[in-house]
């Protein structure tokens, strides 16, 4: 029984939403802009508003695909990084706690955070930041949990 997944795009939604205005700005700015900024003051209005989205655009992407979270028959593990990498791994035996946090938008948008902790450290260990349905990722490790320990 495998799980791979990475954060939600709904887990952006304020990001992703201004995506979406920045292009209508960018069209209001081209169409009435005249009328409140000088031509060299509109250039400036311009670039701030493709710098804004570009870098928005890129914090979107990088958080979706610099992050994944994969539970295979014995090991719950979150990646993070494109260049440099960041590994936290659990085996599925050692769990302690299963702990799920949700904002009420998460809830309403149905993703949240999973966090592990093991036996034998201190603290969450691993976390599946802004997953979709966090409580039946929480229900398949414990069935995963319980084949491993037999029952």
């Amino acid at each position: 029984m495998n799980y791979i997944a990475r954060p939600a795009w709904l887990n952006q939604w304020w990001q992703i939403g201004i995506l979406f205005l920045m292009p209508v700005v960018f069209v209001l700015a081209y169409l009435k802009g005249h009328q409140y900024f000088s031509s060299e003051n509109l250039r400036v209005v311009y670039v701030v508003i493709v710098a804004v989205f570009v870098y928005l655009t890129a914090v979107v992407i990088y958080r979706r695909y610099s992050w994944a979270y994969t539970i295979d028959g014995g090991t719950i593990e979150s990646r993070e990084g494109l260049i440099a990498r960041k590994v936290k791994s659990i085996r599925v035996q050692d769990l302690r706690n299963i702990n799920v946090n949700q904002s009420l938008w998460q809830r309403i948008v149905g993703v949240g955070d999973v966090e592990f902790s093991s036996a034998g450290g201190s603290g969450i260990e691993v976390v599946f930041c802004g997953v979709d349905k966090p409580l039946q990722v929480k229900q398949l490790v414990q069935r995963v949990q319980g084949k491993n320990l037999g029952t």
